[in-house]
């Protein structure tokens, strides 16, 4: 079940600004509406690149379909179990690499019944 927090503008400035860490906001869909400097820093998007494009740009191939799978899953049932809690996932970069980072994805659902999804992206170290 997922923890519900009113995401007034200081939480989401607090989330943007937590530990400098990259920051991706999506809607209901999955199609990014914010990302903050330190993930174009990290992963090389531009919001010109990123924004309006669904959050699949950023995931393995192997996952895009499993990811809009999950999404839809959710509208349906308002459960998950991804939310919350630190996710080791591969983040795709603009230039086509793929770094390990762990994701910490909450969720916000609006007035109106729809839902809207932050997280932000710690990479994780190379492995030798």
């Amino acid at each position: 079940m997922t923890s519900q927090v009113a995401w007034t503008e200081d939480r989401i400035r607090q989330l943007r600004e937590q530990e400098d860490l990259p920051f991706v906001r999506a809607d209901a869909v999955g199609i990014v509406q914010e990302i903050n400097a330190r993930f174009t820093d990290v992963y090389g998007w531009t919001c010109d690149q990123l924004l309006g494009q669904s959050l699949g740009l950023i995931l393995p191939p192997s996952f895009r379909d499993s990811h809009h799978a999950g999404f839809a899953r959710f509208k349906l049932t308002e459960v998950s179990k991804v939310l919350n809690h630190p996710l080791k996932l591969a983040t795709y970069c603009a230039d086509g690499r793929a770094l390990d980072s762990e994701h910490f994805i909450v969720a916000e659902k609006a007035d109106d019944g729809s839902w809207s999804f932050a997280a932000t992206l710690r990479p994780l170290p190379v492995s030798p």
